[in-house]
């Protein structure tokens, strides 16, 4: 009983990370979508995780919520940060914040399903 209760707990720590790393490929794919339409560079090529949760999705369920975090340039000089948020396996928002730009907020019709 205790072997299966193990192989249990790796599948759903393997599985967690699997999708947490599908996750951030989709966050990743949004945010350099996000910043090649408006005109700035997506730096780094890469996003980090900055929070998970569980939270109640559009039909009602629970999924994980993450947020992703990740750097922009304007000009090729200074940098500014930038969020995603993806709920389950969708793209829900982004926001960015520069000096240039001000502050965009992104929907899931602008990211569309990633």
């Amino acid at each position: 009983m205790l072997a299966f209760s193990c192989l249990i707990a790796i599948f759903a720590v393997a599985w967690f990370w699997l999708d947490t790393a599908a996750a951030r490929d989709r966050a990743r794919r949004g945010a350099h979508r996000l910043c090649s339409e408006l005109g700035v560079q997506f730096l780094d090529q890469t996003v980090a995780l900055s929070r998970t949760r569980l939270r109640r999705g559009p039909n009602g369920g629970l999924c994980w919520e993450r947020l992703f975090r990740f750097e922009f340039s304007e000009s090729g000089i200074e940098r500014y940060s930038g969020r995603v948020e993806i709920l389950g396996r969708r793209a829900t928002w982004a926001i960015l914040d520069g000096a240039r730009i001000g502050r965009v907020l992104a929907d899931v019709d602008q990211l569309g399903n990633l």
